[in-house]
């Protein structure tokens, strides 16, 4: 099958973005910098699986893409939430776990691009559309999860073990190239499924470590650069020999997808390469009035009773939290 598909003579890139009410004014500013970041000759199919209390951002994502892209289409796709009552953690909602539901939810959809709505696109994403496939559930960046001592402190977590044979390959989800026909072919939809209802502290991230064990690409790191990680993250990257010299200079000089996994520009302004992405919104009429610069000016991260409060949850709490 091909990675596109083709509509009135035009090929289109799939892309899908899974999300719930809390994020809407943010997909749009995600679905944005893809259509400004994209070559003239590239045109995309952007799905948004959301749930129902954010259907309402149909009207002006359409908007967002038809200014940018007339020949770019919107599907949505809204739904109650499957995994509601899945767990949650680190303040991450279930919608999360929506992404789980695509291999169903898109039965003709051979292949496509997941990205969370975090995410600053800042050059052309079709090269990640030529990654070899074959045999493999999906593709995407080595997380820092795989880091020496990340990996310890995650040791003695009780379901650890089942991912003891991904040291060194740990994926972060955040952007994930997804092969749906593997993954229907494997029958993993059904597992993936079966497993939101056990405590992952990485929730589905951890589910689709564990199940596409094997059967993983890898992407370069320029194209998931998470933002909270500066210099001296990546050079320890390099030394555990998880990216490459020159994938670091890649991911540091010329992103292709920035990824705010931790801090978030819109709530605080000084998450790190936070102006970079205020310098994307505040540049394009149609997304400035949907955030607000000086309140996120005015954050400075948690107050000191906020992080008491949360140092003594974990060192009560029956689990490693």
């Amino acid at each position: 099958m091909a990675y596109h598909v083709t509509i009135k003579g035009m090929e289109k890139l799939r892309v899908v973005f899974c999300f719930d009410e809390n994020l809407v004014t943010q997909v749009q500013a995600a679905a944005a910098s893809l259509l400004d970041a994209a070559g003239p000759e590239e045109h995309f199919e952007i799905h948004c699986v959301c749930t129902k209390d954010a259907e309402n951002v149909q009207e002006p994502l359409e908007q967002v893409i038809k200014r940018r892209d007339p020949d770019s289409a919107l599907v949505m796709h809204c739904m109650e939430n499957p995994y509601e009552s899945a767990y949650q953690v680190r303040d991450i909602s279930a919608g999360t776990y929506l992404r789980l539901a695509l291999p169903g939810l898109l039965p003709e959809v051979d292949r496509i691009l997941y990205m969370d709505a975090d995410v600053l696109v800042r050059e052309s994403l079709a090269p990640i559309w030529k990654t070899p496939m074959e045999g493999k559930t999906l593709a995407a960046v080595k997380g820092a999860v795989n880091l020496s001592d990340k990996w310890e402190w995650n040791s003695d977590r009780p379901y650890w073990h089942l991912l003891a044979g991904m040291k060194g390959g740990y994926i972060n989800a955040g952007v994930t190239f997804l092969n749906l026909d593997e993954v229907r072919k494997r029958g993993l939809a059904a597992r993936w499924h079966e497993l939101t209802g056990e405590r992952f502290y990485y929730q589905d991230q951890d589910i689709l470590n564990m199940t596409c064990q094997g059967a993983i690409a890898y992407l370069a790191p320029k194209y998931n650069r998470l933002a909270y990680l500066e210099d001296e993250g990546f050079d320890r990257f390099v030394a555990e020999g998880i990216y490459t010299r020159e994938e670091k200079r890649e991911a540091l000089l010329s992103p292709a997808i920035i990824h705010y996994a931790g801090d978030k520009p819109w709530k605080r302004y000084d998450t790190n390469l936070g102006n970079l992405w205020w310098d994307y919104v505040n540049a394009q009429t149609d997304l400035r009035a949907l955030f607000d610069e000086e309140k996120a000016r005015r954050y400075h991260g948690p107050t000191l009773a906020q992080r008491a409060a949360r140092k003594m949850k974990k060192l009560f709490s029956r689990e490693k939290l």
